[in-house]
């Protein structure tokens, strides 16, 4: 075998122990890269402020949250403290705690999102009206690889799906499949508050 082949060869191996590797920690792996996505011109974040019930999003292995998910974002000094709970696969109650800030000199306009016992992940608010619905989409990427994250969240239990339908258009509209989308259920008895 020739020195180009070895490379080649070691190359491959070296790819799929990473495959592997991230597969295992996020069920949304695909291969090519992140689309060119922005956030939404003009975003106030303290307009965000308030609960947030997540109603639909991209399935991983990463959340706890299975049913009963909201989210409450509170404004402070120019970032959002956030504050997520649900319930997790064993209907246990989980609540995870973190901040989301602008990033410095993202020509993006990307926000950072800092929570307990997740890495950092930069997110974009691609579409929000303030009073019913905000979309938010998050992709690492690696060599060949990206992983995805979005949520579609609504000030209600229950949005009018219309207004869920701006925020899988907008995705669709930045090259992001909208598809892989799961609902996220919101039972009768989720909230006593």
């Amino acid at each position: 075998m020739g020195v180009a082949a070895a490379v080649v060869v070691l190359v491959v191996a070296v790819l799929g122990v990473a495959t592997v590797s991230l597969a295992e920690t996020s069920t949304l792996l695909e291969v090519g890269a992140c689309p060119n996505v922005t956030t939404q011109p003009n975003l106030d974040q303290q307009k965000l402020e308030g609960q947030w019930y997540h109603i639909i999003r991209f399935p991983t292995n990463e959340e706890p949250f299975v049913t009963c998910t909201r989210s409450a974002y509170t404004y402070t000094d120019g970032y959002l403290e956030v504050k997520t709970e649900g319930r997790n696969a064993s209907d246990v109650g989980v609540t995870r705690s973190g901040v989301l800030g602008q990033m410095p000199d993202s020509p993006s306009g990307a926000l950072q999102l800092d929570m307990d016992g997740m890495p950092p992940l930069r997110v974009w608010v691609v579409y929000t009206d303030y009073t019913s619905v905000a979309c938010l989409y998050s992709c690492s990427q690696f060599p060949g690889l990206r992983a995805e994250w979005a949520w579609v969240m609504s000030r209600t239990v229950r949005p009018n799906v219309k207004v869920v339908m701006r925020c899988r258009t907008k995705l669709r509209q930045l090259k992001v499949n909208a598809a892989k989308f799961k609902r996220v259920p919101q039972r009768s008895n989720c909230y006593t508050n």
